[in-house]
């Protein structure tokens, strides 16, 4: 066995500059074997320290995410030397995917291997020569199991039918993989290698497990001169919107920004701090800044209950900076907006957990760093369960219609010092006492879906429908998101986790999903994406170009109905 590598806890910094020869397509046609290049290519690579072709000055982590998490890669793409069941085939080996509740269903965990010994493997066709650079491995997700993959090697191939390992120097390199079920783990390989296929190839794994494993590839595409198309660059966004991940300190810079440019139609203010003292940043938007008018709505957006769930963070602030730029253009439908409702921004009500978040990165923070409050909590479930105090006077009531459904005071317990009630989310309650707001939306990730009143169910039960007086309103606010939102609207899309939610036209009934007790009353949850933390260049290219547009569209049919 070659020499072992050992698992990087962080991105290295060497640069690298690889002169990529083209050659004849006749010779990178050919199998490995009757190559005159020492490397498993299909183009030359030559490691030199010059500008003098074709030359990429890149870390070796610059190259990002082939797309196994974020779906770009299609189920087709991925296929395994075997598997132990139809919900544990190759398509379900993709970074952070989640399981169903129970194993041995359609939707499990992770790819496992039907047999246990060192021949077994998870292939991905990249479609085109590819630079991979790296793979990062994670453990099967299931609270009933215990399986992961603790070290395995890498092949490539450019018809795969004949491979070569990645090597290590003179001896094939053997990768550390996980010790847990969800930490993810990152290998970049000791010299980059050009290929269209890549095999994961696990040589042992938990003693007590089989082989399981998730996965994500890193990797460049490399420029075909044979197909233009495939050396066109993805198309960006025609709006001069910054599009990227804002730790807090940008964020801020960026809310400034937005309040310098506009500061006749925009406040910044704070409603309070979180536990390591971050203040809850938010942007207000109004003809009238500071000013409640009779009559003129006031409605709220609300992102990072969840601190990795970041996309909606970015919306917000693409938002706020939307609204003002097209106001000073003379957007006339934008400047009715501003006119007629008051809007308030909170774009991270968790700042502390998406700082744990941010300082990991995004594939390696995992599907839990960040999520909960410094101190454990999620605030998701940390809201006065107020629904079942409701419900339990009308039992008790001789005229249920008598039973107030509109205002409930806060239970004794909840109000206490000693209660488990984050900072954060005694903040935002203030905020709701303070400012009359008549409409809610609450932005997260992990999921295409949007949800709507209640997320309790009545006496327990794990999932029911649920509906409040109001359920016909928020039907239809709920499926104006989802039918203009191009992702998750699009009947081709493949299902993020578990739930196939296109059988509800991707909206639900919160409780119908999954009881959440502890949750805002009232609120609408707009799930914004099947990742919760999406690689930066994700947020660049794909998700927030498009979803940002929708977004912004979507904000001005709510408010004005």
């Amino acid at each position: 066995m070659g020499h072992l590598l050992a698992q990087h806890s962080c991105i290295p910094t060497r640069r690298r500059c690889l002169l990529l020869e083209v050659i004849s397509k006749e010779h990178y046609m050919k199998p490995f074997g009757e190559r005159d290049t020492f490397f498993p290519t299909i183009l030359k690579i030559k490691i030199i320290f010059s500008l003098t072709f074709f030359c990429l000055n890149l870390n070796l982590s610059d190259c990002p995410p082939l797309g196994l998490e974020s779906l770009k890669v299609s189920d087709d793409q991925l296929e395994s030397s075997s598997y132990l069941s139809v919900g544990l085939g190759p398509h379900r080996g993709r970074l952070n995917i989640q399981s169903g509740l129970e194993d041995d269903d359609e939707y499990d965990g992770a790819w496992c291997a039907g047999v246990e010994d060192q021949e077994q493997w998870l292939q991905l066709n990249a479609l085109r020569p590819t630079l991979f650079t790296g793979v990062i491995l994670q453990g099967r997700n299931s609270i009933w199991s215990l399986n992961w993959v603790r070290t395995y090697e890498v092949q490539f191939s450019n018809d795969s039918s004949v491979w070569q390992p990645c090597m290590n120097g003179s001896e094939e390199a053997v990768f550390v993989g996980n010790e847990d079920l969800e930490t993810p783990v990152l290998a970049l390989f000791p010299e980059p290698s050009v290929a269209q296929y890549i095999r994961i190839n696990p040589q042992t794994w938990f003693s007590n497990g089989t082989i399981c494993l998730r996965a994500e590839v890193l990797g460049c595409p490399v420029p075909d001169p044979d197909n233009p198309h495939f050396s066109e660059t993805e198309s960006g966004s025609s709006d001069d919107l910054d599009f990227r991940h804002h730790n807090y300190n940008e964020m801020r810079k960026l809310m400034k920004s937005v309040n310098d440019e506009c500061p006749n139609i925009t406040r910044i203010y704070t409603i309070g701090k979180s536990y390591t003292g971050l203040k809850l940043y938010v942007m207000e938007i109004s003809d009238n800044p500071g000013k409640h008018e009779l009559g003129e709505p006031e409605f709220r957006y609300v992102a990072g209950m969840h601190g990795n769930e970041v996309l909606g963070r970015e919306l917000l602030l693409n938002l706020m900076q939307y609204i003002c730029r097209e106001y000073n253009r003379g957007n006339q439908r934008v400047i009715q907006l501003v006119k007629d409702t008051r809007i308030h921004l909170l774009p991270s009500m968790n700042p502390d957990g998406y700082e744990a978040a941010y300082e990991k990165g995004s594939e390696l923070s995992g599907w839990a760093l960040g999520r909960y409050s410094f101190e454990g909590i999620d605030m998701n479930h940390n809201f006065p369960d107020l629904n079942n105090i409701m419900w339990d006077a009308q039992e008790m009531a001789m005229d249920k219609r008598r039973v107030s459904n509109h205002y409930i005071p806060m239970p004794e317990y909840y109000t206490s010092t000693e209660a488990l009630v984050a900072p954060e989310t005694r903040a935002v309650i203030s905020w709701m006492q303070d400012i009359p707001f008549v409409l809610s939306a609450n932005l997260h990730g992990g999921e295409l879906v949007v949800t709507y009143p209640f997320d309790c169910t009545r006496d327990w039960i794990p999932r029911q429908d649920t509906p409040t007086a109001d359920n016909d309103f928020f039907r239809w606010l709920a499926t104006v998101y989802a039918s203009a939102n191009l992702v998750m609207a699009n009947p081709e899309r493949r299902i993020c986790h578990s739930e196939d939610f296109q059988q509800h036209n991707n909206i639900i009934n919160g409780a119908d999903w999954h009881t959440v007790p502890g949750s805002e009353c009232h609120v609408m949850i707009m799930k914004v994406s099947c990742q919760s933390y999406a690689h930066p260049f994700k947020i660049l290219k794909n998700v927030s170009v498009s979803s940002n547009k929708i977004f912004s569209i979507t904000t001005f049919n709510i408010t004005k109905k």
